[in-house]
């Protein structure tokens, strides 16, 4: 069994190498609180300008949506895993228009020029768990914007993050499917648990995985998945202390959805 013991305090170290989540990762993190999140970052864009950074791009789902001849796209992740992932994929399928992958850190990236737009897509942001990382993190992501150009944050609620999850709750997130179409090959999902720690404002998600073929497990793995309780005011403040101002916030890539914190962000 390969595991997490927790003591981990790096929120990117999740991602750092294969495991059954980052091999599985946009389906097995497939939420539909995002759902239509594409769809608003291709509207984010527009027509305003050519360059754009995909910050902690992951496996470089939102990159590959907003590619297209006429952008100049640079995405970046920490996890080796899916910046090689990303750059296989880019060669073996190219996307509609030019990335430039690297890997880098939200922390202290550095990258030539300046961008028209910068998304920070689902959850990036929150895996900076301490507040003078995400205070360095903001630093550059505003340094790497041209004047007039606008920075997107997507973190979770954070009241969503600090609450008490009760155990039946987590065994509805227990869940079985088939990896390959004729069944013989499933994964099974178990969340054992969700701990806030209100000192340092994270909570930490324990996950189970296991891949079973013809009945026997041939995976078994547990991880720990942590974010920040990034509340909308540790955003305004950061956008204050930058020179920056917020354009808007939302709750919800769509109607109806109130799970999300989406900050909209202009550099003057």
């Amino acid at each position: 069994m390969t595991q997490d013991d927790g003591t981990q305090t790096d929120g990117a170290a999740f991602y750092a190498r294969e495991t059954i989540a980052t091999s599985l990762y946009d389906r097995l993190f497939a939420a539909p609180s995002i759902d239509g999140d594409l769809d608003f970052y291709e509207a984010f864009c527009g027509d305003t300008g050519q360059r754009i950074l995909d910050a902690a791009c992951g496996t470089g789902r939102v990159a590959k949506h907003l590619a297209r001849p006429d952008r100049r796209i640079v995405a970046f992740d920490s996890s080796p895993y899916f910046i090689a992932g990303l750059r296989t994929e880019l060669v073996l399928r190219p996307a509609g228009g030019p990335i430039a992958v690297r890997r880098d850190r939200l922390e202290t990236f550095r990258l030539l020029g300046r961008f028209d737009r910068v998304v920070v897509a689902y959850y990036g942001f929150a895996h900076v768990l301490t507040p003078a990382g995400r205070g360095a993190a903001f630093a550059r992501l505003v340094e790497h914007l041209r004047p007039g150009g606008r920075l997107l944050i997507h973190v979770p609620r954070h009241d969503l993050l600090t609450r008490t999850v009760p155990d039946e709750e987590l065994a509805g997130l227990a869940f079985e499917a088939a990896l390959q179409p004729d069944g013989s090959l499933r994964l099974r999902q178990n969340v054992e648990a969700m701990i806030f720690d209100p000192a340092r404002g994270i909570r930490s998600i324990r996950l189970r995985y296991r891949t079973v073929r013809d009945g026997r497990v041939t995976r078994d793995e547990r991880l720990v998945l942590r974010y920040a309780a990034v509340t909308p005011d540790e955003i305004a403040g950061l956008a204050l202390r930058h020179g920056t101002r917020i354009v808007r916030t939302l709750s919800g890539f769509r109607p109806g959805v109130d799970s999300e914190t989406i900050v909209e962000i202009e550099k003057p």
